[in-house]
Parts: structure tokens; C-alpha cells; sequence
């Protein structure tokens, strides 16, 4: 018995280190172009210098948005954005973990 609550006692403070993890920042840039406004936002990243994620399509929770409101998001706004999913295609199509407007 002891055994198995020691066990219980150890996953749930492992449950706990994960946090809120973002994921790696992939890239900065600013909003080329506003696909869907609203929950969840879609736009266009355009990167400088250009990478890999310039031209791709970002979509975020509204929850995962931080420094403005969907609605308010639009062409020319400073983002950086934090994903762990993104496809290897051309565009490529990334699951934003984070998105944090720069410049509102």
C-alpha cells in the first residue's frame, strides 16, 4: 500500500513540472494578412529575414493570443510566434501554442 502511494505521490508532482509550456518560438515577424478573425485567428506570417515560416498560415486559440484581442489583429502587427506542430508544406500551416502581439 505504501508502495503504491508513493508512486501516486510521485506522478502527481511530475503532472506538475510540465506547466505551461509554449513550445519553441518559431519566428517573428508581422501579420501579412488577416485569413479569419475571430476564435480561432488565421493569418499570414511574414518573416524578416525571411525562414522557413514566412508565408505560413497561423492559426491560434483566442485563449493563446496575448496582447490584443482577435478582432483587433491586422495587417502590419509585430508577432512572435511559439508552435510545436507545423507542416513541411509550402505554405507551411502551423497550431500556434502562443502568439503574442508586439506593437498594440
Amino acid at each position: 500500500m505504501r508502495r503504491i502511494l508513493a508512486t501516486a505521490a510521485i506522478v502527481l508532482l511530475l503532472a506538475g513540472c510540465g506547466g505551461n509550456d509554449k513550445g519553441d518560438e518559431a519566428a517573428s515577424g508581422t501579420v501579412l494578412e488577416v485569413q479569419q478573425q475571430g476564435d480561432p485567428l488565421v493569418f499570414t506570417l511574414n518573416t524578416e529575414p525571411q525562414n522557413g515560416l514566412n508565408g505560413a498560415v497561423i492559426t491560434v486559440a483566442a485563449k493563446d493570443l496575448e496582447g490584443a484581442k482577435p478582432e483587433d489583429v491586422v495587417r502590419g502587427d509585430s508577432v512572435k510566434v511559439w508552435t510545436q506542430v507545423c507542416t513541411q508544406s509550402i505554405p507551411a500551416q502551423c497550431q500556434a501554442t502562443s502568439v503574442e502581439v508586439l506593437d498594440k
